[in-house]
């Protein structure tokens, strides 16, 4: 009997242990929101309490940012102790350029127990696809990828798969030895291209691209589908598929 009871007494504790760790992972993750720029910004005119994070490097903060931002280079050792520093309390505006770092970002301020975060959807890309203000813009520089450029790039192949991507993107660059194995194995019969927004920038705006990656399939010129963010070689196998 008391052995029963024993079993009994800890079959009842770890199931407790695991409704608490369950409980404590549920908060973590409701205690953040990614949402659109629109209402991104609504947000932020109503929230005067409100601290806005850029994460990008200094550099990417000088071409154009968020009115009253706060630079933190996510990329620098001391981000986390950094943010730390901050009211936790509050609630936090974060964004990046695409979407990748402020989601590491979000992550970050969740184990440090921030219990208000906001995401931005599509980072400072999908805010320009809005044609929502920045502060300190740059004057644009001439695109070395251009409209014309991308569709001769589609006229020249009947099937098209894009990958569009940018250096600082880190998804990208591990999708980089995928896309370049996959060429080589469908050669001749799907082109797999590489463009990069930062020097396509009126393309990238023209055909909305939003957050990176962004990988689409083209069939005679036209867009068949789009995916969004980190594809695996299975992915992109799908993706590839669907061409033929």
């Amino acid at each position: 009997m008391k052995v029963y009871q024993h079993i009994k007494r800890s079959s009842f504790l770890t199931i407790l242990i695991g409704f608490l760790l369950f409980s404590t992972s549920a908060i973590a993750q409701s205690n953040s929101k990614t949402i659109p720029a629109v209402e991104f910004q609504n947000q932020l005119k109503t929230n005067s309490k409100a601290v806005i994070l850029d994460v990008r490097t200094p550099e990417e903060f000088n071409t154009g940012h968020l009115e009253q931002a706060k630079n933190l280079n996510i990329y620098d050792q001391s981000f986390k102790a950094q943010i730390s520093e901050l009211d936790k309390t509050q609630p936090i505006y974060v964004y990046c350029k695409g979407g990748g770092r402020s989601a590491n970002a979000v992550k970050q301020m969740q184990e440090l127990g921030f219990t208000k975060i906001y995401e931005l959807k599509g980072g400072i890309m999908a805010w320009e696809q809005n044609g929502l203000p920045l502060n300190n813009i740059e004057k644009p520089k001439t695109d070395l990828f251009t409209s014309t450029d991308f569709d001769k790039m589609l006229k020249a192949n009947k099937n098209v798969l894009v990958d569009f991507y940018a250096e600082w993107c880190l998804p990208c660059k591990q999708m980089e030895p995928i896309l370049s194995k996959l060429k080589s194995q469908f050669q001749g019969k799907v082109a797999i291209e590489r463009v990069n927004v930062d020097e396509a920038k009126s393309l990238s705006k023209s055909i909305k691209i939003e957050g990176l990656p962004v990988v689409a399939i083209y069939r005679n010129g036209i867009e068949i589908k789009r995916v969004t963010g980190f594809q695996s070689e299975q992915d992109l196998l799908k993706l590839l598929q669907e061409l033929k």
